[in-house]
């Protein structure tokens, strides 16, 4: 019944967050298991592999991103989740109640792991959902239709924030630009972010851990 379903998901996402703590998630894996991580710029273009250990230690828990970082220097661990030592870990996540998310294989899911300042430059992809697992994150967002104030495809996404996105609150619109939908995430919530909207994201605690499911809704029924 539902109460019996509710419980057992409780149950599951208890086990999932406690799976993924800072104290637990490196001893999940075999020792030295090394992760491929990606630039944080717009593009994602880089690549750089390390120990799962190590990124942790050094690039997250270790390392503040400021403003002037440059993201195509950055390096962050989302969206190359996909062996099967990550699948064995994502079994466990519970997926968010949606059309897609009931149909087998009509997901994708992506885990990562940021440290404080961390995030992705503005960008666009395909819909979904994300969820704060640990540690709170912020989003800013945009509809397809609307025109993203100027960025810098390498500078970080903290830099916007704190610097172009404030420069347009000052100016009350009177510059023409139009300022973008945002929300913080605190651990536990989860947000949609709709086909091709842009978006740009930034870590606000020292340890968070996040998991975004990648749906298909938008081809159903075509």
């Amino acid at each position: 019944d539902d109460s019996s379903t509710s419980s057992s998901r409780a149950r599951r996402r208890t086990k999932f967050h406690a799976a993924t703590s800072c104290s637990n998630l490196v001893e999940a894996f075999p020792s030295g298991f090394e992760v491929t991580l990606t630039s944080s710029n717009s593009l994602s273009e880089r690549r750089k592999v390390m120990p799962l250990a190590d990124y942790v230690r050094e690039h997250v828990l270790a390392t503040e991103v400021m403003p002037d970082s440059k993201s195509n220097e950055t390096w962050y661990l989302f969206g190359e989740t996909y062996t099967e030592k990550w699948k064995a870990l994502l079994d466990g996540y519970v997926l968010p109640p949606c059309q897609t998310c009931e149909i087998e294989g009509a997901t994708a899911l992506a885990f990562g792991i940021g440290g404080v300042g961390s995030g992705v430059q503005w960008h666009v992809h395909g819909p979904g959902f994300s969820e704060s697992v640990h540690g709170r994150k912020h989003w800013v967002l945009y509809p397809p239709k609307k025109t993203v104030a100027e960025f810098h495809k390498d500078n970080s996404s903290r830099a916007w924030m704190e610097e172009t996105y404030m420069d347009m609150v000052r100016a009350e619109g009177e510059d023409g630009r139009s300022l973008p939908w945002e929300c913080t995430l605190e651990e536990g919530e989860m947000i949609y972010f709709p086909d091709m909207w842009w978006h740009a994201t930034i870590n606000l605690d020292r340890y968070t851990v996040f998991v975004s499911s990648f749906t298909t809704e938008h081809n159903i029924g075509q």
